[in-house]
């Protein structure tokens, strides 16, 4: 009989890690809004940011919310290189589908959400974001 022995208890890294989650936006109530809304999640260490790459990359997330107002095309385009460089997931949030900036998340690999849509939900996609990223 094969004996197993334990110094420390096994506990799933799932258990054990909250995500981290960054929320970029611009808009100062937006991002103070959605950041409180996530940390209700105990999964979830969330944190908000004004746009920056430099910013995106300090942080290191594992998941990247991204307010896509105010930001535009070349905004995403750096937002988009420094979440690769960081292994982020991306989910991007916009007031009205666009088609060229829905296309650009989801060529890598991100979800296009509408805020319409509320945000109902997106503490478990951040998390299965991260799951899909990891």
């Amino acid at each position: 009989m094969r004996q197993i022995r334990l110094d420390k208890p096994v506990v799933p890294t799932s258990l054990t890690t909250q995500v981290r989650a960054l929320v970029i936006s611009q808009h100062d109530a937006v991002r103070h809004q959605l950041v409180e809304y996530l940390s209700r999640s105990q999964a979830l260490a969330v944190r908000g940011e004004r746009f920056s790459a430099e910013a995106i990359i300090a942080a290191g997330p594992d998941v990247l919310i991204l307010d896509l107002s105010r930001l535009g095309a070349d905004g995403l385009s750096q937002a988009i290189a420094a979440a690769r460089q960081v292994g982020a997931g991306l989910i991007a949030l916009a007031s009205i589908r666009d088609a060229a900036d829905e296309q650009a998340v989801l060529d890598v690999g991100g979800r296009y959400c509408l805020k319409s849509a509320g945000a109902g939900g997106l503490a478990e996609t951040v998390r299965e974001m991260a799951r899909q990223s990891t």
